[in-house]
Parts: structure tokens; C-alpha cells; sequence
């Protein structure tokens, strides 16, 4: 079917559902030849040759083949954008029209978003303010220079190292909060100028990858909290996060186990509230170490050689400055080894802390769930907004506003606050649950929902032993 259907005619073509029916079908099947296809605006795309040019990773595409990528395609792309995916247009799709009356309360809450969303763009709310990130930049590096500064003075004195090493890992804390606004587009229109600030902010400054997080983000971002999609709440076999991730784990051990991975399962998942808050402290070595394999592995994210270069380049740069900052100004090894643990623990508690209070403990959706709701309804009830004051927004980077930036992800972080009451009022209107909650009682739903699992995992490991 998808192979009599003719692409880059003239006269549009015209696909029925029947017809996208069988071609997804196909496709789920692996028939030879299949064609994938995405949904935009009741158009479709041929995205079966660009998949792997995709410049935001390969992986958050493939999650909506076959789907309407409407939302997520309107919410994740720049303008510069939709000249590409014009590059992939295959025809239109026949209207499947709702009267209004007869919507369901998620697609009628999806509707009054995109009318929201369409209403805050022409009122400028997704205009980033040049003073705020001009002042965030600065100030942030100001951090480093501080931490420079007293390594360079007192790296003979103990208390000097360890007051440089924690603002040092808030730097790099801060460092990948600017990042992520530059990675999302939320300051300049330019696609190339955020990334300049992405590398030099994320690879440079921070040592992680802008390839590395925007493949991982992205598909984060495109389905969030799904299983077997987001990767983000595929940590096994550290943590897991839900019955799902349990079932999945243990139902993927071989009859006869390796002992590393008998003994993980019956002696250490089974017990994850126990060591939580002690794997968060490695949490930034292991994104550095996996940020430098897949720049070394896989190269850059869009395929080009100029930016796989500067990428490399940068983080080579990040090592052998920290490297050369240590052992020039830090005259005995021990406080050496105390510089570099305190470094990366501090950025690895203060980054991770946040992450989990974004979605970890908040609804977690199987694929077959998800494709029956819509785009919005899912960001809203898999998100966490927590309630803090100014300081708490500066440590929390605006991500403490987790609801609204994924429903505006482009939007830049200074104005999610002001959203966040329209948003909170069309969620009650239309029922969907919109969670709200302090730091501490966020902090206790993650370790309960780690500690559902864990219980589930202690089940199922002595039913598997």
C-alpha cells in the first residue's frame, strides 16, 4: 500500500486512515519496504530516509511514527524547522472531524492549550529577555571564577579546597540549567546561536555533551514518563522507578543469570531506598563518562563534522583545565582527591535532587495508554511543579515550573511562573490532575515510589530464585 502511494506530485495526495492504518502496520511488522510516516497538522511526512539526520536524535522520532506529531512537533522545533520538514511531505490526510460537544476532556484540554499557547506567542511571552541571560551567564561564571580563585590562593589549606570544590559543583549545577535553556531554543531564534552557548556552557564549562543530552532529552521530552520510551526512567539496573521497570528487569534475566546480575537482583534492587541518596552523589561522573563516550562513539547528534570537532574539542578542554587547575594549585594529593570527590558529589546531589522531584513518583504510562491521550495531558499529569521561594527557583534553575516547560518548552524559564496560573486554570476546567507540592514532600514521593518497586522487586526476585 505505502509503496502506490506518490510522493512529491504535483497535486497533493490523499491518504485515507485505512491506508495509514496498513502502512503503520507494516511498518510494526517489518515488512521490507515500509514506509514511516508522522503526522503534522493532518499532513503526512516521509520521514523514512531523514530518521537518522534528524537533528534531535534519531530515537525521538521513531517514538511517534505512525502517530500525530502534531503537538510535540509545534512544542520541541524552532521556525527554521518546518523548511525541513517540508523537505518530507508525502500528501494529506483525510479530516477525522470532532464536533466540539463530542471531545473527549483531553483532547478538548489540548485544544484550549494550543489556543493558550497561540495566545502567549502573540503576547510575546516566548521572547526571551537579553538582560536575564546576559545577567545568568555572568553571574554563573562569576561562580567559577570564585572557585578559581581560591584554589589558586588557598589550595594549600583544606578548608580553602573543599569551599572551592562545592562552588565549583554549583557552577557546573548552574552551568547545566543555562544549557538546557539554550538547548531548548528559549533565547535566541537562531538554532546555531543556542548551540555555541550549549557547548561552550554544557561541553566547555561543564564537561557534558550537547549530542549526548539532546538525543536523551529530547525523546524525554516527546514521551515523558512512557515506558519503554523515556529514557530518563530507564535507570536499571541502579533504580527502578516503577512496576513496569520491575517487570521488565527481572522478566529479561536468562534461566541461568550472570552472579553480578543474580546478585543485583536479589541483594541490591530489592533494598534501592538504602543506597538512593548514596548513587545521586556519582550521578555527574557518570553523565561526564557517558557524555565522552558518545561523542567518541556516536559523533555530533545533526552529523556534522564541524560540530562533532568543537564538541570533542571542548569537553578534551574541560578535562585538562580542571585537570591542570588541580594539580598546579593543590600542593598534596589527598586534598586533591578531596577537590575532585566534593566537585563531582556536590554537582551530581545538586543536579540529581531536582531531576527525580521533575517526574520520579508521578504517573508512569505504557505505550499502549499513551497513545490514547493527548500530547498536553500527558506532560501535565507525569510533571511536578514545586513550590519554592527566589533562592529555590535560582538552585532549581525554573525546573521547579516542571508542568509548564514541558507544555511550553521553548518558553524561556523567566516567564513559566507567570503561565503557570492560566495553565493550573484550564487543567481544573477540564480535570486534569496538575500536581503541586513543596521540596520535601516531592522528595518523600520519590522514595515511596522507589520504595513500590522496590517491594515489587523483592517479589519477583524470589519468584525468578
Amino acid at each position: 500500500m505505502a509503496s502506490s502511494v506518490a510522493v512529491g506530485t504535483t497535486e497533493p495526495t490523499l491518504f485515507t486512515r485505512q491506508q495509514l492504518e496498513k502502512i503503520n502496520q507494516d511498518v510494526k511488522d517489518g515488512v521490507p519496504g515500509a514506509r514511516k510516516y508522522i503526522i503534522v497538522d493532518n499532513k503526512l511526512y516521509d520521514v523514512t530516509d531523514f530518521v537518522d539526520d534528524h537533528p534531535g536524535g534519531a530515537d525521538v522520532l521513531l517514538t511517534h511514527v505512525g502517530k500525530d506529531a502534531s503537538d510535540v512537533f509545534h512544542a520541541m522545533h524552532p521556525v527554521s524547522a518546518y523548511e525541513l520538514l517540508a523537505n518530507c511531505y508525502a500528501g494529506d490526510l483525510e479530516s477525522a472531524p470532532v464536533a466540539k460537544e463530542n471531545m473527549s476532556s483531553s483532547a478538548a484540554f489540548a485544544q484550549e492549550m494550543r489556543e493558550l499557547r497561540d495566545k502567549l506567542t502573540d503576547e510575546g511571552y516566548f521572547k526571551a529577555s537579553n538582560l536575564f541571560y546576559v545577567y545568568k551567564v555572568l553571574s554563573t561564571l562569576v561562580l567559577c571564577g570564585v572557585s578559581l580563585g581560591l584554589i589558586y590562593k588557598w589550595g594549600h589549606s583544606t578548608l580553602g579546597v573543599v569551599v572551592s570544590a562545592v562552588i565549583l559543583g554549583v557552577f557546573w549545577q548552574q552551568c547545566g540549567w543555562l544549557a538546557h535553556d539554550f538547548g531548548h531554543h528559549q533565547c535566541f531564534e537562531t538554532r546555531q546561536l543556542n548551540d555555541i552557548l550549549v557547548v561552550f556552557l554544557g561541553n566547555f564549562c561543564q564537561g557534558f555533551s550537547l549530542s549526548w543530552w539532546k538525543n536523551k532529552h529530547n525523546t524525554h521530552h516527546a514521551s515523558t514518563n512512557v515506558s519503554g520510551h523515556d529514557p530518563d526512567i530507564d535507570t536499571a539496573p541502579v533504580l527502578l522507578w516503577d512496576e513496569y521497570a520491575s517487570a521488565n528487569y527481572y522478566g529479561s534475566l536468562s534461566d541461568e543469570p550472570g552472579m553480578i546480575s543474580r546478585f543485583l537482583a536479589e541483594s541490591v534492587l530489592p533494598y534501592q531506598t538504602r543506597y538512593y541518596f548514596f548513587v545521586l552523589g556519582f550521578a555527574r561522573i557518570s553523565w561526564a563518562i557517558q557524555s565522552l563516550l558518545h561523542s567518541f562513539q556516536e559523533g555530533a547528534i545533526n552529523k556534522s563534522a564541524k560540530l562533532n570537532f568543537y564538541e570533542r574539542a571542548c569537553l578534551i578542554a574541560h578535562w585538562a583545565l580542571f585537570t591542570y587547575c588541580t594539580i598546579a594549585w593543590i600542593d598534596n594529593i589527598t586534598n586533591m582527591i578531596l577537590f575532585f570527590v566534593i566537585s563531582q558529589a556536590t554537582t551530581g546531589y545538586a543536579l540529581a535532587i531536582v531531576f527525580a522531584l521533575n517526574h520520579n513518583g508521578m504517573p508512569v504510562i505504557s505505550q499502549e495508554k499513551a497513545e490514547t491521550m493527548e500530547f498536553f495531558e500527558i506532560q501535565v499529569v507525569t510533571g511536578r511543579d514545586v513550590v519554592l521561594g527566589p533562592l529555590g527557583d535560582w538552585f532549581m534553575g525554573g525546573l521547579n515550573y516542571q508542568i509548564e516547560h514541558h507544555v511550553f518548552p521553548n518558553m524561556p524559564r523567566h516567564n513559566l511562573k507567570k503561565v503557570k496560573p492560566m495553565v493550573q486554570s484550564l487543567c481544573k476546567k477540564y480535570g486534569i490532575h496538575y500536581h503541586n507540592t513543596t521540596f520535601i514532600k516531592g522528595t518523600f514521593e520519590v522514595l515511596q515510589a522507589l520504595d513500590i518497586a522496590q517491594q515489587l522487586s523483592l517479589k519477583l526476585s524470589k519468584k525468578a530464585f
